[in-house]
């Protein structure tokens, strides 16, 4: 996620900068190939380039808000308790979006407890036991705890009558658990479709693109599907294939895997990792290959440091940027409804897509939660009967 001069610097901090890092992270194959596709597209395509450009320009604005369900009075929860189980506590998107739940559910007057770790499973089944223990309310496992691998302890606190609800974790188009009481999806499809359609727009339907896949995180599928559907809608004559390294492997692994597909296919043109952290490691690779402004990224996220990657570089061309303070007021909203007994929210995680037009809105530097607008903090104070001053 993180590009510049200060390389080695940042090279140590890539994995702790993870926007999306799975619990599961350190399982299955650290490499993979694949390619589909033939021969790419002449500009005579250009409807396929005008589809994928109109679904892009949905996305270039300040996201709206959508309303989850009925709205109900959150203030009635007070004195309630939120037991809060992050993936990795040192992950920066995750402990923002952490910090940031934590301090709207104080303003409603609701108890938040966070129970920091370190991304190892033992902890997550102390965190689960804990709030077991201390008789919570509700339990979030957040962005990116894999809810299978604590069935034992999730089943657990269901038959004690604490409900789990899941936060940031998964596609609305994955499974889910039946134990589970409510879930806050992510846009990864989506965020795949927007990085196919502005590959395929950029390169005015000429797209030979490289996907880099995490599998071992959950939502990398559901990001690479997203990105395999639209090519094949936009653009189903341009060239695609797909390499796998998982987040363990990315600081010894990416940047050689990707210099060996560049080596093996001269013609890539744009490189789309599931999630924007890798490109600390890709651009690497692009300028050793001496492809900078022939071969660009685009990615999901919307890492502070990948942003300022888009305003100071030529390599990262577009981020899929996901609200981490809309991200903490979604899974709070669900959160309190299941506390308060009502029906799961249909809470709508709303990406913008970040580019050289819009860079700067986001902060220079870029920083967590700027560039968004206020869009969702006004919708989510009125669906829960407070002044947006109570939040602010």
């Amino acid at each position: 996620m993180r590009a510049g001069k200060k390389g080695t610097i940042r090279a140590a901090m890539a994995l702790g900068a993870l926007g999306m890092v799975a619990a599961a992270c350190g399982s299955g194959s650290s490499s993979s190939t694949t390619t589909t596709g033939g021969s790419a597209t002449t500009a005579a395509s250009g409807g396929n380039v005008a589809l994928a450009q109109s679904l892009i320009n949905q996305y270039t604005g300040n996201p709206k808000f959508v309303s989850p369900g009925p709205s109900f009075d959150a203030t009635k929860l007070a004195g309630k308790t939120i037991f809060s189980i992050p993936a990795n506590s040192a992950v920066p998107f995750v402990n923002t979006v952490d910090q940031v739940m934590g301090q709207y559910a104080k303003k409603l007057g609701i108890n938040y407890v966070d129970y920091t770790n370190q991304q190892q499973q033992s902890q997550w089944v102390q965190g689960m036991n804990q709030a077991i223990s201390q008789k919570a309310n509700v339990i979030d496992l957040l962005a990116g705890i894999p809810p299978e691998m604590l069935a034992p302890q999730v089943q657990a606190a269901k038959a004690a009558g604490i409900p789990t609800v899941d936060t940031n974790e998964r596609d609305p188009s994955q499974p889910t658990d039946p134990n589970v009481a409510a879930y806050t999806f992510a846009p990864f499809k989506l965020a795949g479709e927007l990085m196919a359609a502005w590959a395929v727009a950029q390169t005015q339907g000429k797209a030979d693109v490289l996907v880099v896949t995490s599998n071992a995180d959950v939502s990398s599928q559901a990001v690479q599907n997203g990105v395999n559907q639209e090519m094949a809608k936009v653009c189903p004559s341009c060239k695609i294939s797909a390499v796998n390294v998982n987040p363990v492997d990315w600081a010894t692994k990416l940047q050689t895997t990707v210099e060996g597909s560049l080596a093996g296919d001269p013609g890539i043109n744009y490189i789309l990792p599931v999630f924007d952290s890798m490109a600390l490691f890709i651009a690497p690779a692009i300028t050793a290959a001496n492809k900078v402004g022939q071969v660009h990224v685009a990615s999901f996220n919307g890492t502070p440091a990948i942003i300022d990657m888009i305003r100071t570089g030529n390599i990262v061309s577009m981020d899929v940027g996901e609200n981490t303070s809309a991200v903490a007021a979604a899974g709070l909203d669900q959160a309190m409804r299941i506390m308060a007994g009502m029906q799961p929210g249909n809470e709508q995680i709303i990406p913008r897509i970040v580019d050289k037009s819009n860079v700067t809105d986001f902060g220079v530097p870029a920083a967590s939660g700027q560039g968004y607008g206020n869009a969702f903090l006004q919708g989510y104070a009125s669906t829960w009967k407070v002044p947006v001053s109570t939040l602010q």
